[in-house]
């Protein structure tokens, strides 16, 4: 087995795969991380909203000087580069005075009390205070935020009065003086509002970004064809795209012969029939069995198509639905085939290969189908009938495709292998955990079944449609759960009868 004899995990990659391994698995989120970030910012809006005062400030600019203007003299005309120096010291020695001064604050106090006639404390009236020295001058900014308008500038005139006299007394040398006085108070700018918006915004992106890197790391999805390549060295057949589905049509009704589906849809099964048919040239493979790790990853769909494009080269091709716990082909095809039981009906006698095989002219497609689910599966294809079905087949066909159940799911596929020349791996994209795959190609493996390669589907589907989807586990419910089940598939007036197509002997019925 190809995987088997050269696997590298993530864990031994080097270079930048990891990297755009996690730039796929954000990139396939991004709605989620719009999402939580546009729910984060409203938040962080709402909050600044209702959280908002109105706050006034009011702001004086002084001038430091280490040379006092009452002092005479040539050397008090020219400032050198040490005058610079000492004015600059004072200057953030004046800021301290202001931010700490026990003094200083105490006639503040007086001055606000004789002005306002209110009462402050200290510790309220040094809170509304901030003094910075602006950078690479000897300038200081002092200002004042409050939300009271009168105490905003009362603090403010009280500052500017008061500092002559504390200047004098603390910095006898040196001149500090007005440079701008004590603006009115006035309403300061709402930065909160967008502070808060953007650091909810910004909060709720990265909230989001390690939720998704967490669940990703847990859950080890299947992100892209490199996961196939260097987890399983498997070769791509061909990869499907998703196709967006405007119309709301049924997922499973995606065939080629509905031009809807779009060219590129179409263009992937006939790559898929010129692989097979070089195969088949080289090796002279002809029976090949459709499986997947788990259910609702497209192997019927798959099956459908790879069968319908082998039949419009002309070739004669018989489509067996093996998925005898849930079989699907009907239902994908459209087509109502009442009573009929398929593989089973011939495994127990009620009917022979040729009456159980029937002919959609239409389709130029022989189907070898089930209507609804059996109770013994894995016994029905374990037995020596069901060898000699395909042997039938084989003789009579250009091409046997099979549809089986999902290796990772139940037993069948495996037993199913056993009788075709080769496997086809069907997986979807962000459906399927990693080591799940590796579950249901170590079942392959085991039943010694030549894997031909893998249909890698949906490729590029993202996030959203997926995770409306349920993934079905190793044991999935829906599988383990068949019995008893109902199914109805409508009719759509097509016409069935066994008969020869491509030369062969056939009969026809």
């Amino acid at each position: 087995m190809a995987y088997e004899e050269k696997r590298t995990s993530y864990d031994e990659a080097t270079g930048f795969e990891p990297i755009l391994k996690l730039i796929r698995q954000l990139l396939s989120k991004w709605w989620l991380i719009a999402l939580f970030a546009i729910i984060f910012a409203a938040s962080g809006f709402g909050v600044a909203k209702l959280t908002y005062t109105e706050t006034y400030n009011s702001q004086i600019i002084f001038n430091v000087s280490n040379k006092n203007k009452e002092f005479i003299g040539t050397s008090q005309t020219i400032t050198s580069a040490s005058d610079t120096q000492a004015s600059t010291i004072i200057a953030n020695n004046f800021k301290t005075l202001i931010q700490t001064g026990n003094d200083f604050i105490t006639k503040v106090q007086q001055t606000v009390e004789t002005t306002t006639g209110g009462e402050y404390t200290i510790a309220e009236l040094r809170g509304l205070i901030s003094v910075e020295v602006v950078s690479d001058t000897t300038l200081i900014k002092v200002t004042v935020n409050s939300d009271d308008v009168d105490l905003t500038y009362a603090v403010a005139t009280a500052i500017q009065s008061i500092y002559p006299d504390i200047a004098r007394e603390v910095f006898p040398n040196a001149d500090i003086s007005i440079a701008d006085n004590a603006t009115k108070a006035k309403l300061s700018a709402d930065s909160s509002t967008l502070i808060y918006t953007a650091a909810g915004f910004l909060l709720g992106a990265a909230l989001a970004v390690l939720i998704i890197l967490i669940t990703a790391k847990i859950q080890n999805k299947l992100l892209g064809v490199d996961d196939i390549k260097n987890n399983f060295n498997m070769n791509i057949i061909a990869t499907v795209s998703d196709i967006k589905n405007k119309k709301k049509t049924d997922r499973t009704r995606l065939l080629i012969t509905d031009k809807n589906v779009g060219l590129p849809f179409i263009e992937t099964f006939k790559l898929i029939r010129t692989k097979i048919e070089n195969v088949k040239l080289k090796k002279g493979y002809s029976v090949f069995a459709l499986t997947s790790s788990t259910e609702s990853e497209g192997k019927t769909t798959c099956s459908v198509n790879t069968a319908l494009s082998l039949a419009k080269s002309g070739k004669s091709v018989l489509l067996i639905d093996a998925d005898l716990r849930k079989p699907a082909v009907c239902k994908t095809l459209g087509i109502s085939l009442e009573g009929e039981k398929g593989v089973y009906d011939i495994v127990t006698g009620n009917k022979t290969f040729e009456e159980s095989v029937k002919y959609i002219e239409k389709l130029n497609l022989y189907l070898l189908v089930a209507a609804a689910p059996v109770q013994d599966p894995s016994e029905t294809l374990a037995s020596e009938k069901m060898a000699e079905i395909i042997k039938q087949a084989r003789e009579n066909f250009d091409y046997v495709i099979v549809d089986c159940p999902p290796a990772g799911v139940v037993a069948d596929a495996a037993i199913v292998a056993n009788y075709t020349d080769s496997v086809i791996f069907v997986t979807a994209e962000e459906k399927v955990a990693i080591p799940q795959i590796e579950y249901a190609l170590s079942d392959l493996t085991t039943a010694k079944a030549e894997i031909l390669g893998c249909i890698y589907n949906r490729a590029g589907s993202g996030a959203v449609g997926l995770a409306m989807g349920k993934a079905g586990g190793y044991f999935s419910n829906r599988y383990g759960g068949y019995y008893g089940s109902s199914y109805y598939y409508g009719s759509r007036g097509s016409s069935y009868y066994y008969g020869s197509r491509s030369g062969k002997k056939h009969k026809r019925k």
